[in-house]
């Protein structure tokens, strides 16, 4: 077909497909998740690109496996961060919350998981 504008179909067919893949990756790691689990994913995504969200969702399953409750001794919530101050945060908090530790620390995300990967924590 000619290049020209996309029409209003188009795009709709285009952000239906956007938004299959999106789940389909989200379920890639929980074939089952409950409803808090997807909006707490697609909370996050909305919060990073594609790429970065692929990290992100591949660091928080290793880290806590998406449950805010999770405890490993001194390390609290999602992001397993070492404060009783984060434990006490709202789950969609701590996501704001590590994501601000990450980008501090880190440079994104993925830079995040690799050094979780090769070093045993981040």
């Amino acid at each position: 077909r000619a290049a020209g504008p996309v029409t209003e179909v188009e795009e709709g067919h285009c952000l239906r497909s956007i938004a299959t893949a999106v789940i389909a990756a989200l379920l890639i790691l929980n074939p089952s998740p409950s409803k808090a689990d997807m909006n707490l994913k697609l909370y996050a995504y909305n919060k990073l690109d594609w790429s970065e969200f692929q990290c992100y969702n591949w660091l928080i399953h290793k880290e806590s496996r998406w449950n805010p409750k999770a405890r490993n001794g001194s390390h609290y919530g999602l992001g397993q961060m070492r404060s009783t101050w984060y434990r006490d945060l709202s789950p969609k908090k701590q996501i704001d919350a590590h994501i601000r530790y990450i980008r501090h620390r880190y440079k994104d995300a993925c830079d995040a998981l690799n050094h979780l990967e090769t070093r045993g924590w981040h």
